[in-house]
């Protein structure tokens, strides 16, 4: 079963990775901290499960984060290879191998009439006033099985299904005859490309040559492969960011100088920058996103320390102090956003979003209410279920949980 398979990682030591790795004909599946893997005993919804995560990864991971060129690629317009992988199973499924076809022609009674080439080729009868053609050069389609092609797409479809085949099926294709070439591969797709305009051929073309380029050197050779990334911490942030963030932050910001006496020179020093910034109504809400263990191990260790607490506090000060940005009539928010599965929370009654408490400084007299970071727990799949767009009802919600903890 699939569910076999799959691994919730502890954050301890080295298990931080998160995403698919295969080992010669083994593979896992590695959900993040905090993730509810379906109680379900089918693979159809473990499926859906690992779905869910490379929809997340390919669409949060940064690029220098990732382990396999785990992305889209921008550039191109086309998804990373798992998603390549995906879509060149599905369509071999669906339509079979790609064949050419080639036309020829030859001497008949039968089949569809090539007026032009039998009038120039053929003799006809002639009776009377009345012309008669006894044969005729017809038309036929051959499918050429042994089109460059259709090599190559046999190929695609094999390293495919041994790539990720593993999460639909046990079948498996026949090796492919042809070896793997590079150079040779990708000109052939991109000739093809060029002269293509059936639109379901061109996505295939494409996908195959995203698999094309990104596949090692070694081809079918190397059997150890990795999709996913050991930092998802940042993939934790950008999803936060993503679903209640706006995208002009950089205002928000405090920024820093350095007047110096040599030269009266001034210098400008990196800016605190704050994970997410949300809006709603009139009020700001400063969100940092903690990738922590306490939504875990419900030990107080694993929280925010001093540090990210002060630093909070400073962000909120910054935003407080600028008339542009803040007026009077508007509150300001603080809060922690960190992980965990509703489920273990049950006798808490946890919801999707659990309250933990608040974080202060006590150097400050808490007449603010951002001198007050409230604890926020969000269930990891359901973040990830609507990680996929910015929603008002979504950041209605956590402001309204926030400033409800916080009144």
């Amino acid at each position: 079963m699939l569910k076999d398979k799959c691994h919730i990682n502890t954050n301890i030591g080295e298990d931080t990775f998160v995403g698919i790795k295969c080992h010669g004909d083994g593979f896992s599946v590695h959900f993040p901290l905090g993730f509810s893997l379906t109680q379900e005993e089918n693979d159809k919804a473990v499926r859906k499960d690992i779905l869910l995560l490379i929809d997340v990864l390919a669409a949060h991971c940064k690029r220098q984060d990732a382990e396999g060129n785990f992305l889209v690629d921008e550039q191109t317009n086309t998804e990373s290879p798992l998603y390549a992988f995906i879509y060149i199973i599905r369509d071999f499924v669906a339509r079979g191998y790609y064949k050419e076809g080639i036309v020829e022609y030859a001497s008949s009674k039968r089949g569809k009439i090539n007026w032009n080439r039998t009038i120039k080729q053929k003799k006809p009868v002639i009776q009377d006033t009345d012309v008669f053609y006894l044969d005729f050069i017809t038309k036929k389609n051959v499918i050429n099985e042994n089109d460059l092609i259709t090599l190559i797409h046999q190929y695609c479809v094999y390293t495919s299904f041994v790539k990720i085949g593993w999460l639909f099926t046990d079948y498996k294709p026949p090796r492919p005859a042809i070896p793997f070439h590079r150079q040779w591969f990708s000109s052939a797709l991109m000739a093809k490309l060029n002269n293509t305009f059936n639109d379901n051929n061109k996505a295939l073309f494409q996908n195959m040559l995203k698999i094309v380029r990104e596949e090692p050197d070694k081809g079918l050779e190397c059997t150890d492969y990795s999709y996913g990334t050991y930092s998802f911490e940042h993939t934790w942030e950008h999803m936060i960011d993503t679903v209640f963030g706006i995208a002009d932050k950089d205002r928000y910001f405090p920024r820093t100088q350095w007047n110096l006496v040599r030269n009266n020179q001034l210098y400008d020093s990196t800016k605190l920058e704050p994970d997410t910034i949300m809006l709603y109504k009139d009020n700001i809400y400063v969100l940092d996103a903690k990738y922590y263990r306490y939504g875990w191990t419900k030990h107080a260790g694993d929280l925010p320390k001093s540090e990210s607490i002060n630093k909070q506090i400073t962000y909120a000060e910054y935003i407080d102090q600028q008339e542009e940005l803040k007026s009077n009539n508007n509150e300001l928010y603080n809060a922690f956003i960190m992980p965990f599965d509703k489920l273990q929370w049950s006798d808490e009654k946890a919801e999707h979003m659990h309250y933990i408490g608040e974080a202060v400084g006590l150097w400050k007299n808490r007449n603010k209410k951002y001198e007050r970071i409230q604890g926020i727990l969000l269930d990891v799949k359901y973040l990830m279920q609507i990680a996929e767009k910015r929603s008002e009802s979504d950041i209605m919600a956590l402001a309204e949980f926030i400033e409800e903890h916080c009144s």
